[in-house]
């Protein structure tokens, strides 16, 4: 089992924690262009605006409901 946890967008190079700035994720989206490039850190960011969480297990069974 694998202990890193999911907590930035690689490729805006930006934590979770940072983008948590912004209101939502479509706002976050539009100022930094998180989640345009490579789109794998998407249900992550959603799932953290909507938990408030910032670091998440890499298959946590809730990204199912934020594809």
């Amino acid at each position: 089992m694998c202990d890193e946890k999911v907590n930035r967008c690689e490729c805006i190079n930006k934590t979770f924690e940072q983008l948590k700035e912004f209101p939502d994720f479509e706002t976050a989206q539009a100022k930094t262009g998180c989640g345009l490039e490579c789109e794998g850190c998407v249900p992550y960011l959603k799932l953290m605006f909507a938990s408030g969480e910032t670091a998440f297990d890499i298959e946590d069974e809730r990204l199912s409901s934020y594809q």
